[in-house]
This record gives C-alpha cells, structure tokens and sequence, in this order.
C-alpha cells in the first residue's frame, strides 16, 4: 500500500492530523494515511493493567505519505498551514 510512498509528516495529535490532511486536500495533493495504536491496553479484554504511568495521549501515530512527485507540493503545504497557524 505505502510502496515508493514518502513519509511528509506525522503526529500523536489527531485535531493536527485532520487539519494536516485538510491542508494537502485543499491544495490537491493526494495523499494516504496509515494510524499506528501502540497501546499496551487489552484490544480483547479491555484491561486496564500494566497502563499505569503510561501516557495515552501518545498511544496513537498519524502518517501521511504521498508519491515521491508530490513530496516537494506537500511539505510545502505543510510548512504553509503551519506558519498560518504559528500565530
């Protein structure tokens, strides 16, 4: 699915990752994902042991990859989206 794709970005924060991709949607520059839970909780159980101390706000990796064509389009948008919201 991601061969000969470039990874352009990627976050623990799904509000970010949604207006990352809004960004590369808006400029045209198609894209793919892929969510990465590397969470220790039970997917069977729903147990909660062995997560104390763990932060869960940081279980979950965005990525975004685009063809190698659309690398150079797509970092730009990125840096443009985040300059716009630096302020």
């Amino acid at each position: 699915m991601f061969k000969k794709k470039k990874e352009v970005f990627l976050t623990n924060n799904a509000e970010l990752y949604g207006r990352v991709c809004a960004a590369l949607k808006a400029k045209d520059i198609p894209y793919e994902t892929k969510t990465v839970n590397s969470g220790t909780q039970s997917r069977k159980t729903g147990e909660l042991w062995g997560r104390i101390g763990e932060n869960t706000s940081l279980e979950i990796m965005y990525y975004i990859y685009v063809s190698p064509e659309n690398e150079a389009a797509a970092k730009y948008a990125i840096a443009e989206f985040q300059r716009g919201n630096a302020r």
